[in-house]
């Protein structure tokens, strides 16, 4: 038998008041930053070497998402550009 709806619910109502207080840090925060919206932009684009750069400075949190709930993880994956680039890497 699996895990019930209300359970799931329950689980995930609790992890929220646990980030909201501070006990639980979010895996994936919003970034509303200008760079964040660059960078996402340039995933977007299939901007390679922007984004090499961007996440070589090491100031880019590839784990948060953007104001669409989006993280660069699925920009990457339904971005047709770097999908195409990386067939010929």
């Amino acid at each position: 038998m699996g895990i019930q709806k209300h359970e799931i619910e329950k689980a995930l109502y609790t992890e929220r008041q646990d980030i909201a207080a501070g006990r639980l840090k979010e895996d994936n925060p919003l970034d509303a930053s200008d760079d964040f919206h660059h960078f996402c932009e340039a995933v977007r684009r299939g901007d390679l070497r922007y984004i090499q750069e961007k996440i070589s400075e090491g100031e880019i949190n590839i784990n948060a998402r953007d104001r669409y709930d989006y993280t660069p993880l699925i920009l990457v994956s339904s971005s047709q550009f770097i999908s195409i680039k990386f067939l010929y890497i």
